[in-house]
């Protein structure tokens, strides 16, 4: 289909769900089509299952109220916000149902005069965005769109799963309680039947879910926040840990100018150095971060993490040793 055609059918759509009924040939000379080219466009969206309503007495053209979110009269700065967020930012990996988000953007990028729809483009032309390191799995939109609706309605679903934990595909039921993306990746937290206990499921890592629908109960005492607790990512230890860590001046700016963690706090010394100071349940994670700054960093406590880093850092120093 040309572009134009679209363009034109997401005007006739954003007329027609105005709440207001038009004349063919009101439709006719606003699209600047003829009464022929203009009744196919109106097939087309009956085709398409969009419910046009039209008045015998009246011979007037509308689409059933309800169908579509009402119109709401956007200013400017939010209109080119939200093509910044849906044309730059946002991707299939952050966001899976991109494909909607754009089908939204596209009809109000339709009604906007042409003069601001070319500085909006002009601008946007001017803004990059690149983000993080994130997952490459192919197929997610399907997957996300089945759990956030299983989530929504509380309903139980069967699902095969390839267990980086297990080291195997496994198949259990699940309650989904709770979706959320963290650093690179979608997750679910759900209870598993199988487990008998809440898990956090990589939706990546899913190989088939299907509905099974039944509803179950959800724990209303179930809290995201408080299932992390102050883990350093996602995976929170047996017990809460007191982190100090001494930054060298070469790192110690880029170390400060970011929130690493919510209880963080540094402090700058006289020689340039940086005291990093955190409370996170477990220490596993945090050691691969202090081990990405290499020998700018220096653990000071506790001994649990002192122990991982040397440890990984006398491995290491081996192996080149050996090479």
């Amino acid at each position: 289909m040309k572009p134009s055609r679209v363009h034109r059918l997401l005007k006739l759509i954003t007329m027609l769900q105005s709440g207001r009924s038009y004349l063919a040939d009101d439709l006719a000379r606003e699209l600047k089509v003829s009464r022929r080219t203009l009744f196919r466009d109106l097939e087309m969206l009956h085709v398409a299952n969009i419910p046009l309503v039209y008045n015998r007495g009246r011979h007037t053209y509308a689409i059933e109220k309800g169908f579509f979110l009402p119109p709401i009269n956007f200013t400017f700065p939010e209109v080119l916000a939200l093509m910044t967020l849906v044309h730059k930012h946002a991707n299939p990996r952050t966001l899976p149902a991109l494909a909607s988000a754009v089908s939204a953007m596209l009809k109000i990028e339709t009604t906007l005069p042409p003069e601001i729809r070319e500085y909006c483009g002009s601008a946007l032309a001017r803004l990059s965005y690149r983000p993080a390191p994130q997952t490459h799995g192919g197929g997610l939109a399907g997957t996300f769109e089945l759990l956030w609706q299983a989530v929504c309605e509380q309903k139980t679903v069967r699902v095969a799963y390839d267990s980086y934990f297990e080291g195997r595909e496994i198949r259990t039921k699940i309650d989904p309680y709770h979706l959320t993306f963290i650093a690179r990746a979608w997750y679910v937290l759900a209870y598993s039947h199988m487990h008998r206990e809440v898990r956090t499921f990589k939706l990546d890592r899913f190989v088939r879910v299907e509905p099974t629908g039944r509803n179950f109960r959800p724990d209303e005492a179930f809290d995201p926040a408080r299932y992390f607790g102050r883990a350093w990512r996602m995976i929170p230890g047996t017990r809460r840990h007191r982190v100090k860590i001494r930054f060298s001046p070469k790192v110690a700016g880029n170390v400060e100018e970011v929130l690493w963690h919510p209880s963080q706090q540094t402090t700058v010394t006289d020689d340039g150095s940086l005291i990093y100071e955190a409370e996170v349940d477990g220490v596993e994670e945090i050691a691969w971060w202090v081990l990405g700054y290499g020998r700018e960093a220096v653990v000071e406590k506790p001994a649990a993490l002192r122990k991982i880093v040397a440890g990984h850092a006398s491995e290491m120093a081996a192996r080149y040793a050996a090479s």
